[in-house]
């Protein structure tokens, strides 16, 4: 009965990641970089590319927290999202290394309840190797209000990935969160950040790429 109810689950969650399409916005206003500022690459998902008119031109929107982890301080160097991506998908596209001084994986959602720990964290040690970045930043996805135990799940694996492999772990969605499923507010839809939400997580990343970057 148990798998019964966690493949139904799955399937519901599965409807939810695939009803939703990249929305057209607005481009976000963000601070000039200045030149020093730190170069950040980024990979992900829906999460990291939201509403964003052309996040790989370096164009996040207001429902990417891209647009606040970027400013004065740091610079969007360059990156690859897409709506629906697992991270076999991530490492399949990103090729070619990045020319960045850190790199920013906000990945996992779309392998909840469907990839083990193991593969998505063989696929994250191999997104790593092919983006070439040294200093590699990895946060916590946000929750998943429909499977709220698959979120939870899938960051105690990824904390332990980043700690395996000396990586910096930053629990950026921690203050979108309360009893595993999405303060009210901090989500459109039970799987991604609303405005408010994309705010808190980029501001926390921004923190742990400023702390994690070469000096």
């Amino acid at each position: 009965m148990l798998r019964a109810v966690h493949v139904v689950t799955a399937m519901a969650l599965c409807l939810v990641l695939m009803a939703c399409s990249p929305p057209t916005t607005e481009t976000a206003h963000t601070d000039e970089p200045s030149a020093g500022a730190i170069r950040m690459a980024v990979v992900g998902d829906s999460i990291t590319d939201a509403d964003s008119p052309d996040l790989a031109g370096g164009v996040p929107g207001p429902e990417s927290w891209v647009s606040y982890a970027v400013g004065e301080d740091i610079e969007l160097a360059g990156g690859w999202a897409r709506w629906g991506a697992t991270t076999a998908e991530m490492v399949a596209a990103v090729r070619e290394p990045f020319d960045a001084d850190v790199l920013v994986i906000l990945a996992g959602t779309n392998d909840a309840g469907w990839t083990s720990c193991e593969d998505t964290g063989s696929h994250l040690v191999q997104l790593a190797r092919n983006a070439g970045v040294n200093v590699v930043v990895l946060s916590s996805v946000p929750p998943l209000d429909a499977a709220p135990q698959s979120a939870v799940d899938l960051n105690t694996c990824l904390e332990a990935l980043a700690e395996q492999h000396a990586w910096t772990w930053v629990d950026a969605a921690s203050g979108l969160r309360e009893n595993g499923t999405f303060i009210e507010g901090m989500s459109t839809d039970g799987v991604h950040p609303s405005e408010a939400g994309a705010r808190i997580i980029g501001e926390a990343i921004a923190a742990a790429v400023l702390g994690a970057a070469p000096r």
